[in-house]
């Protein structure tokens, strides 16, 4: 009996151990994963398709406030907020001519149409005033921003409109 509680202690501590042994190898591995900050960026101006200059976290700012909006399957309530938001930052605009604003949505690995909807915004407003960033995986919203002035020390990503849904 004493012989069968020592093989079954010796194999659950195998099993624990070999658990531990696949959390500790793939933490590491997940650590050292860098695709997102050496992943080639495309900025594009959704009416003319063409490539316009990726600002640079170290150029001197020229927008006096830039709104980052992570955005996680808000389809629905995305429309809305930015149209909201769009007529604030219009109206302040016309009220305070030294006034100038951004609005950056990151898309943070949305599986609904929040690309779409975002793309619709950048449009509408022009990639001046609306830049929407997309993140292929969803980590959350700080990881989100984060990701994003990650992104934003080599270059800024619209979205491709070949990963549209249609």
């Amino acid at each position: 009996m004493e012989f069968l509680f020592t093989i079954l202690a010796t194999l659950i501590l195998i099993v624990v151990l070999g658990l531990v042994s696949v959390i500790v190898f793939e933490a590491y591995r997940r650590s050292l994963n860098n695709a997102h900050v050496d992943a080639t960026a495309i900025f594009e101006d959704p009416k003319s398709l063409k490539q316009v200059p990726c600002p640079d976290i170290f150029d001197p700012a020229k927008k006096y406030l830039s709104l980052i909006i992570p955005a996680f399957n808000e389809e629905h309530r995305l429309p809305g907020a930015l149209d909201e938001t769009m007529n604030y930052l219009k109206k302040r605009e016309a009220k305070d001519k030294s006034f100038s604003y951004e609005v950056l949505i990151v898309d943070d690995g949305s599986r609904d149409g929040t690309n779409r909807v975002a793309f619709d915004f950048v449009k509408k407003y022009g990639v001046d005033k609306v830049r929407a960033i997309l993140l292929g995986k969803n980590h959350g919203k700080g990881e989100a921003i984060r990701k994003f002035f990650m992104l934003s020390c080599s270059c800024m990503t619209t979205i491709d409109q070949s990963t549209l849904p249609l």
